[in-house]
């Protein structure tokens, strides 16, 4: 018994070797990567990142979360989308989107996801969130807002005809829909409401009337909220979560993480 604790301590003492190896040359990678010569930027800033390095034993576990998380979305996003290359490049763009308004990149990909899962395009979802962004931002409803207009919308679309259930959940958030959807068909409210009632106006006619409303009577406004102290503070924590991505992407391969879990789940079956 006692030799094979001796002989297990040896075996644990050359993994934390090969541990505190690989975390060394996975800093220097960080810190080249980081380096001002790549990035352009000055040294305060650089004293500031480089702190990154040392704090990487502490971040490891979120960082790997972190990454884990980003890649099921990936798979969420290719399955919608069924094309992988598509996919990464769409979300590329939903996370430029995130860090230029005052919402977090999770509550734009779980926006993006309704959304195309209620039939949307990947070219219709960034012009919807940013009406629907606008006016979540212009009412004060936050990232909440945003899931309830989203959903509202989607079951327009998914019904293929406007009806009063939506232009409700839509009115309640705050937008006056009845009002901008017979604005767009040029009449007046009541009638708009009956030629709903009878299922004579299409969704596509109804979604382009609430987007366009919104744009003319919110725009704008996700620009202006994301120069208030939130707007930047949630553009700072989006850049630390997508940093916290791109770190836990690295220390899954460099420590072949996955490999290391199956192996567990395999010993533990």
């Amino acid at each position: 018994m006692m030799a094979e604790v001796a002989r297990l301590q040896v075996v644990i003492g050359a993994r934390i070797n090969e541990f505190n190896k690989e975390m060394g040359a996975l800093q220097k990678n960080v810190k080249r990567t980081f380096a001002s010569d790549n990035l352009g930027i000055n040294k305060g800033a650089l004293g500031v990142i480089a702190g990154v390095g040392v704090a990487l034993g502490a971040l490891g576990l979120a960082s790997v979360k972190a990454a884990g998380q980003m890649e099921q979305t990936r798979i969420a996003f290719t399955t919608l989308l069924k094309d992988g290359e598509k996919a990464k490049s769409f979300l590329s763009e939903l996370e430029k989107f995130a860090a230029s308004t005052p919402f977090e990149l999770p509550g734009v990909l779980d926006a993006s996801k309704r959304l195309l899962a209620f039939g949307f395009s990947a070219e219709q979802v960034i012009p919807i969130l940013t009406a629907v962004g606008d006016s979540a931002a212009a009412l004060g409803i936050g990232e909440e807002g945003i899931q309830r207009l989203t959903l509202a919308i989607g079951q327009m679309q998914a019904k293929g005809k406007v009806s009063a259930e939506e232009m409700l959940q839509l009115a309640e958030a705050g937008v006056p829909a009845w009002e901008m959807l017979a604005n767009k068909i040029g009449t007046d409210i009541p009638t708009a409401m009956d030629k709903a009632s009878k299922g004579q106006i299409s969704a596509a006619e109804g979604i382009q009337a609430v987007i366009s409303g919104m744009n003319s009577k919110f725009g704008g406004m996700m620009e202006q909220q994301a120069q208030t102290v939130n707007g930047i503070m949630s553009n700072i924590q989006d850049s630390v979560s997508q940093t916290m991505v791109v770190i836990g992407d690295e220390l899954i391969e460099a420590f072949d993480i996955k490999g290391a879990l199956k192996g567990a789940q395999d010993a533990i079956r």
